[in-house]
């Protein structure tokens, strides 16, 4: 493994409202920065995005299945 810095990206699919979504975007960021009012860049670089996405069909197929066994 190289032990140069490069940019990874992590991706998380979530099946979710938005505003669920948004809250689990607001929790990864207090895991990344847990003071985001401190001086200057952070040590580790980072952003995160949130995008609507069909990336993950096993996401809908494992929503279906749980809700189906709740009814």
């Amino acid at each position: 493994m190289s032990e140069n810095p490069g940019v990874w990206e992590i991706r998380v699919g979530v099946h979710a409202t938005e505003r669920q979504a948004r809250e689990v975007v607001e929790r990864i960021q207090r895991l990344l920065c847990q003071d985001p009012d401190h001086a200057g860049p952070c040590a580790v670089p980072w952003s995160t995005s949130l995008t609507e996405s069909d990336d993950y069909p096993e996401l809908h197929e494992q929503y279906e299945i749980e809700r189906a066994s709740r009814d």
